[in-house]
């Protein structure tokens, strides 16, 4: 294990982690500052730190079937969610990429999507936070997510191995796709939101409405801050107030 610096942390342990990712993450004490190291993506569930990944929504409007959705089937090569159905492109803000740096290059190599239809027609969306827990660890995760309208023609195309296949649905039909045990967990999310915004979700539709809203947006800036201001009370610094 290595500290700070130029340094990337890793857990060789197969008993503490089976799966090393080989994909740096930043560790901030908040986004807006400097990270304070980098660990490999595949430890830091171990030690509940903050994730951040980018997913685009990749929609088309039909004049048949109405707005339709593009979802993607994982390669049954991948290390997580092997064989899953996901977001049609989405992946972590590695060391070293900003937001829509990511955005475009995930676009790219899991969907082919040209840099003319990114240029004109992507869109930032906001983000979805959440906790999720599995015994790989704990994922407390924030999204930026962007929308993407695409033209009737267009079919993704992936080139770098990780997807084995892409299916267009209309968007009432993903909606019931997301909550099956095949679909990602982590990335339900971020398609239950864009359904909400679109209309397909709404507080008459469904009884559980606020608490769906709730969940979306987990205040995990504001909860991990509290947590950090307390511990530097308890130590006897009060400077920072």
């Amino acid at each position: 294990m290595a500290r700070g610096g130029g340094y990337c942390i890793t857990i060789s342990s197969d008993r503490l982690n089976p799966i090393l990712l080989f994909q740096c993450y930043e560790v901030r004490a908040a986004f807006s500052k400097c990270p304070l190291l980098k660990m490999d993506r595949s430890a830091t569930c171990l030690f509940g730190i903050r994730q951040y990944g980018v997913d685009i929504n990749g929609y088309v409007l039909c004049p048949e079937r109405g707005m339709c959705v593009w979802l993607q089937k994982r390669a049954a090569s991948k290390q997580t969610w092997p064989g899953k159905l996901d977001n049609m492109v989405g992946g972590g803000l590695s060391v070293g990429f900003g937001i829509l740096e990511t955005a475009l290059k995930e676009a790219a190599e899991e969907a082919s999507i040209p840099r003319s239809i990114l240029d004109q027609k992507l869109t930032p969306a906001g983000s979805v936070s959440f906790f999720f827990e599995s015994e790989r660890g704990l994922f407390p995760n924030t999204e930026f997510v962007y929308d993407l309208e695409l033209p009737l023609d267009f079919v993704p195309n992936n080139s770098d191995g990780e997807v084995e296949s892409f299916e267009l649905l209309p968007a009432k039909e993903a909606l019931d796709k997301i909550f099956a045990p095949d679909f990602k967990t982590t990335s339900c999310p971020v398609v239950l939101d864009f359904l909400i915004r679109h209309g397909f979700v709404s507080p008459d539709s469904e009884p559980e409405f606020p608490q769906l809203i709730e969940l979306l947006h987990v205040p995990l800036q504001s909860l991990y801050n509290r947590t950090q201001k307390s511990r530097r009370l308890e130590n006897g610094d009060i400077s920072s107030n």
